[in-house]
This record gives structure tokens, sequence and C-alpha cells, in this order.
């Protein structure tokens, strides 16, 4: 008598094997996702905390002086100012504005981020703002589009906000 496998017990393993694959692959997406978007919050939480610390102590405003950022997953718009996209929509921009600017809607887009030469010196980051303002932080949601981008916003908290690094009252 010969041993081997039947051909309906290889179906059967063929046809289980299919069900988890189904299952597993789904899932291996998702927690990429996941992840991208606590790589993405975690790059804020640094922006919050290294930026400001970094304008203290050196009196630059320039982000990438201030933090390590990846640009494969930040898109430089300028020394003051990074977006991220989720694929093809912003989602998120770090930016540095001057406080002492007002909007009339009180909505902010990248013409209120802080201009070299005008607020602060390209060469080494020193603010130059006549104004009795200081420079402002600001984490500016830029659109909930995209899988990611949804989730920072709508499922793990990630919020808008402006952090003086100057000390005084932001008056937005």
């Amino acid at each position: 008598m010969k041993k081997g496998f039947t051909m309906i017990e290889l179906i059967f393993v063929i046809v289980i094997l299919g069900i988890l694959a189904a299952v597993a692959i789904p899932r291996l997406a998702a927690t990429r996702d996941d992840a991208k978007a606590a790589s993405i919050k975690s790059d804020v939480g640094t922006a919050l905390t290294a930026i400001p610390a970094w304008y203290q102590g050196q009196k630059d405003v320039r982000i990438a002086q201030a933090m390590q950022i990846d640009t494969s997953s930040w898109t430089k718009n300028s020394d003051v100012s990074y977006t991220w996209k989720d694929g093809t929509n912003n989602c998120i921009t770090i930016a540095i504005h001057d406080m002492n600017q007002s909007s009339t809607d009180g909505t902010w887009t990248d013409n209120n981020i802080a201009l070299s030469g005008t607020d602060f010196n390209a060469s080494n980051g020193a603010w130059l703002s006549t104004a009795t303002g200081s420079p402002t932080l600001r984490i500016i949601k830029a659109g909930t589009t995209g899988t990611i981008c949804s989730m920072l916003w709508n499922d793990m908290g990630l919020t808008e906000q402006n952090i003086s690094m100057g000390g005084q009252k932001v008056k937005w």
C-alpha cells in the first residue's frame, strides 16, 4: 500500500491556506497604515518640543536645525515649513509664523508662513521681525483625505496647535 496524501486532503489544505491569506493580507496592510500614522504623530510630537526648545537656546527658527526630519516622508516647502502628504493629498504642515500677522477670516495658509529675509535670516535662522512679537510654531491641518490622514486627525486625536516660541501670548 502506498503512503501519501489524497487529492481531497490536498484541496482542503489549499482552501485553508487561501482563507488564512485572505484574512491576513488586509490585516497586514492595516498594520502598516497604523505604523505610518504613529510615526507621523511622533514626528509632530517631536516638533512640538524640539523646535521651541531649539529656538530658546539658539534663536534659530529653521526646522531642520532643531530636529532630524525624515525627508522621505515630509516635503520641505522652505526652511521653516514642511508638509506631510497622504498620497497626493496634503495632510499636515509644520510651519513657523510671525505671531503678529493676522488673518481676516481665521484661516491660515502657506502665504502666512515666515519669509526668509523678512522674518528670519536664511543663513543662521535668526528671527528678524521688527515687530514686538516672536515666531510661532504652527501645526496646521491641511486636510483629512486619505486613510492615514483621516486616522491621524479623526482617530488618533491630532489637533492644530499654535506654540509661541518667545514666551508671548499667541494672538489668534
